[in-house]
């Protein structure tokens, strides 16, 4: 895998420092909470980061799990967001976290909270670890961000390419050429 990384972004003793202090805030805004909170992971990028963020949160909570894919494969743009996992946890009158993984696009992420919307939460907040400023839309900015980054493909920390480096510690930058030539397949194609 070392070979295929072209720079270390965040290193794994960051993003450990940065999913404390992530734990710090959302403790601070639950803690008084009726009936704990309710965090909705959005999968499979996100599992890592939800392992690390819940080990650290003295709150009672239960923990949802929801499958949306908007990277299938060899894609490293957006392809829209496809359920692939329903939520099976009740979310009504319950307050709600959203944590995912990195916000981009922010189309993923408004497919999830619409979908929540519907059923009625009492509070609906997002946690992501990594956004990338300017690329989604205002009125999805998250209540808790690990770190911003710049309009780079990345991978490591659960975060893919191809269904591969989930298991790299640190946040990384993939070697362009890995995935450029399937990317201008696709564009040759279509």
């Amino acid at each position: 895998m070392e070979a295929d990384i072209d720079r270390v972004l965040i290193s794994r003793d960051q993003i450990a420092h940065r999913v404390r202090e992530l734990a710090e805030q959302i403790t601070g805004r639950y803690r008084q909470c009726p009936g704990g909170l309710v965090i909705v992971s959005i999968l499979s990028g996100a599992i890592i980061f939800l392992a690390d963020l819940i080990r650290e949160l003295p709150l009672p909570m239960k923990i949802g799990l929801v499958g949306v894919s908007s990277y299938p494969g060899c894609n490293t743009t957006s392809q829209g967001p496809e359920l692939l996992r329903q939520l099976r946890v009740d979310v009504r009158n319950r307050h709600v976290l959203v944590v995912d993984d990195i916000l981009d696009s922010g189309r993923t992420l408004r497919y999830v909270l619409d979908e929540l919307r519907r059923v009625g939460p009492a509070s609906l907040s997002v946690c992501v670890l990594l956004q990338k400023p300017g690329k989604f839309p205002p009125d999805l900015a998250p209540d808790f961000v690990g770190f911003d980054i710049d309009d780079v493909f990345v991978v490591g920390y659960g975060l893919d390419y191809d269904d591969q480096y989930r298991n790299y510690p640190d946040i990384a930058v993939l070697k362009p050429e890995l995935y450029a030539a399937a990317d201008s397949a696709k564009t040759a194609g279509t």
